[in-house]
């Protein structure tokens, strides 16, 4: 089925409606949209969000795996825009967003603008400024048949991200070999190395900056990037969540 764009700008109008009102989300008119019709849908929702004066934190990476990508058939990493950053030992509501989740994942801020369709992963890392310990808190908004157009379209589901201790991307001899452990009230819930679980950070910001050129955004200075999940788990109230990153320190939050 062909698309006009302004199929795609009706789409967006209908979802930046539900966002301004809180109406369901019209996912039934994302099924003719392809996954890049999906992301200019979400361009427009942030040109929106922009426009009114409110701020972007930064941008995360979707599809960080192989074993991602293989589940969805598609060779590509789409971007979702953050427009919330938490402290790190911050409370948070449990409820604040429907469904919440936390994630686990490296947060890198950029030095300098980090922009075109051929950067290798060398260019992206020489342009970072600092790695730090984060998490990215999402919300379970529904995603009818798995839809990818409606998922990407929906910001991949951020609600924010938590920034934790972090050193100079200089320091970091091996970002590969970072070590995560997370836990919760002071129970170990999960464990890896970096490489194991998500590809090489930097090459995802390359890849992340390509996606971003072709819908005329790039990441800017002081932009925050993360760049994949390594583990994902349900949120209650009186849970403090912990991770530590070797080489890098940690990230706390406390849901109440």
């Amino acid at each position: 089925m062909n698309v006009s764009h302004d199929d795609v700008m009706r789409v967006a109008d209908a979802l930046w409606s539900a966002y301004e009102t809180g109406a369901p989300l019209p996912g039934e008119m994302f099924e003719p949209l392809s996954y890049e019709d999906g992301l200019t849908v979400q361009a427009e929702i942030l040109r929106r969000r922009l426009a009114r004066g409110d701020v972007q934190v930064g941008w995360k990476v979707g599809l960080t795996s192989e074993r991602a990508r293989t589940l969805v058939g598609i060779d590509d990493r789409p971007f979702g825009h953050v427009m919330r950053l938490v402290r790190s030992g911050a409370d948070i509501a449990a409820d604040a967003a429907v469904g919440a989740t936390i994630e686990a994942e490296l947060c890198f801020t950029a030095a300098e603008r980090i922009s075109g369709p051929e950067l290798t992963a060398d260019d992206a890392r020489a342009r970072l400024a600092t790695a730090a310990a984060g998490y990215e808190l999402n919300e379970r908004r529904a995603v009818p048949g798995g839809d990818i157009a409606f998922l990407v379209g929906d910001n991949l589901t951020n609600w924010g991200i938590v920034e934790g201790d972090g050193v100079a991307v200089d320091e970091v001899s091996d970002i590969d070999a970072t070590q995560v452990t997370v836990t919760c009230n002071g129970e170990k819930r999960f464990a890896c190395v970096s490489r194991d679980e998500v590809d090489t950070p930097y090459e995802s910001i390359a890849r992340l900056a390509a996606t971003l050129h072709r819908h005329g955004l790039a990441i800017e200075p002081g932009h925050k990037i993360i760049t994949g999940a390594y583990c994902r788990f349900d949120v209650e109230p009186g849970q403090t969540w912990t991770a530590d990153y070797s080489g890098l320190g940690r990230v706390e939050i406390t849901y109440t």
